[in-house]
């Protein structure tokens, strides 16, 4: 696992070139003196749409702050647009507190997690520690579900019979291949939430049940078959895997 020690950390964080897109001023001033005060020297701030795409070109991210809403375009387009166009670094979208719409349709554009705000600084700082150190941790290892194959790189499902594909979002890929690493261990909602989340034990969401949810909806698009099951101690994959 990835040492996050305060030393280690500060030298990471220091490397790390970190956007903050929202039209709110007072947000953008105080998410960039705390994540500067936690050691994310680069950090730049963006008002909009438009200038994001003006700065874009010059200064490529390592993480992405997109907020849902702003007045010159909409961030769940402009999360959908980067991806498209071949933008694979974390994005986290920030969102209202109870957008439940604006987060299941940023998942579906590609954003790798949401945060609602206002925002708690420790979970916005343990999710960008998460997705940073998922993101490394990208592989293309080719791994055998059943009768599906699974790419956790280019987070694609596909039946090897039918030759039917379903792109996951990151998230859903992440648990995924957390589950795949795994097996045939049961993975607790604890665990999910501190390594896929970066969330403290004991923490009350329904996050996980809903990617859950989610993800086993995708399967079924493929295939019939059970890949995920659900027991009384958390989640694990039904069959046998291989890579």
């Amino acid at each position: 696992m990835q040492d996050f020690s305060s030393e280690n950390n500060a030298f990471e964080n220091n490397q790390i070139r970190l956007f903050v897109v929202d039209d709110d001023d007072l947000l953008r001033a105080t998410l960039k003196d705390q994540l500067n005060a936690e050691g994310y020297s680069q950090v730049t701030t963006i008002a909009g749409v438009t200038e994001l795409f003006q700065i874009l070109p010059e200064c490529k991210p390592d993480i992405m702050l997109l907020d849902v809403q702003m007045p010159d375009g909409n961030g769940v387009d402009v999360c959908r647009n980067l991806r498209r166009n071949g933008f694979t670094k974390p994005i986290l979208m920030l969102t209202g507190k109870d957008a439940e719409e604006d987060i299941i349709l940023g998942l579906e554009a590609g954003a790798n997690d949401y945060i609602s705000k206002p925002m708690r600084m420790g979970e916005l700082l343990a999710r960008i520690k998460s997705h940073l150190h998922q993101h490394r941790a990208s592989d293309d290892v080719r791994f055998q579900l059943g009768p599906l194959s699974f790419i956790p790189a280019t987070k694609m499902l596909q039946h090897e019979e039918s030759g039917q594909k379903q792109l996951l979002t990151e998230k859903e890929a992440v648990i995924l291949k957390f589950f795949i690493r795994a097996a045939p261990e049961i993975v607790s909602k604890d665990e999910l939430l501190k390594d896929v989340w970066g969330f403290r034990s004991g923490v009350s969401t329904h996050t996980v049940e809903t990617h859950i949810y989610r993800l086993r909806q995708k399967i079924a698009r493929v295939t019939s078959e059970q890949i995920i099951r659900t027991t009384g101690k958390g989640y694990c994959l039904s069959n046998g895997v291989s890579d």
